[in-house]
């Protein structure tokens, strides 16, 4: 009896030896399999995303709305999109062709490490774009052709198409954290949204930071919310000394003085909404 039990629990040990090593066979595959995954996503070429982004265009529900546009990454390519506005069974017609358009249109200029930085969801199209002064530098640009000069109307349009077309799947989800920031008013952001009266954006400002710190930018022609989710910052408000901290908001009025600092040893968050006429 003493000697079946030692040949089943021999065999038992056996078994789950075999399975254990199975386990981590399996295992080890599928870490190698992510890790090739990971070295295709970057090696991606630039018109196989740009293919990605097109296909997911022809699902959404804004594509009912006809635009023209082109895409040129430097050393990679260019490309123009045509959406059409004409529904095609269950999506809508979008179109990529090789070179710029013909008709002159507004033009995508994307740095390659930026574009397969959207890609990968580690920054999205509108903070790419986004600067405190028209003459900063930026990875990614939209600039007019020649002979092409959009009315304030069709000009407006552009930051939400952007938001659109470049942001997959519905609804659609902006990531915001550490490393999806650019810099710009002096600390690190994430725009949410643009669109004719409202702006949505979300700063991350170190300790030592100054946000606005510059005269030229700390006045804006539309008032704002600034809403602390973390952290405390100090500023001046009309020349007035203010202190915003976790679970607080102020709101700015349009054309009025203000900067910030951080004077803690922590980093303090904030989302900032912009609105009214001129936002």
């Amino acid at each position: 009896m003493k000697t079946m039990k030692s040949i089943l629990i021999a065999l038992l040990s056996i078994i789950t030896l075999q399975v254990t090593i199975a386990q981590a066979s399996y295992s080890e595959t599928l870490a190698s399999l992510q890790e090739l995954t990971e070295v295709l996503d970057e090696n991606r070429k630039a018109s196989d995303i740009i293919l990605s982004y097109v296909e997911d265009y022809r699902n959404d529900r804004f594509a009912a709305e006809p635009i023209l546009f082109g895409i040129e990454v430097p050393d990679q390519g260019k490309w123009t999109v045509q959406v059409t506005g004409k529904k095609k069974g269950d999506t809508w017609e979008v179109l990529l062709t090789d070179g710029l358009p013909q008709k002159p249109t507004f033009v995508y200029n994307i740095e390659f490490e930026t574009l397969q930085a959207i890609d990968q969801g580690i920054i999205n199209a509108l903070t790419a774009q986004g600067k405190a002064f028209a003459g900063d530098y930026t990875p990614m640009s939209v600039q007019n052709m020649d002979g092409f000069e959009p009315t304030a109307e069709a000009d407006a349009k552009i930051n939400p198409f952007s938001f659109h077309f470049w942001t997959r799947g519905f609804p659609e989800i902006i990531p915001f954290g550490e490393g999806t920031t650019r810099r710009a008013h002096g600390s690190n952001f994430t725009v949410f949204y643009y669109e004719t009266g409202i702006r949505t954006a979300w700063y991350r400002i170190m300790p030592e930071e100054r946000v606005r710190d510059d005269a030229r930018e700390q006045a804006a022609p539309f008032p704002m919310i600034v809403v602390a989710i973390k952290g405390t910052t100090e500023g001046e408000v009309d020349g007035q000394r203010v202190s915003i901290s976790e679970g607080n908001t102020i709101f700015i009025p349009a054309n009025v003085m203000h900067k910030w600092w951080n004077e803690t040893d922590e980093a303090a968050e904030a989302v900032l909404i912009m609105f009214g006429k001129g936002a």
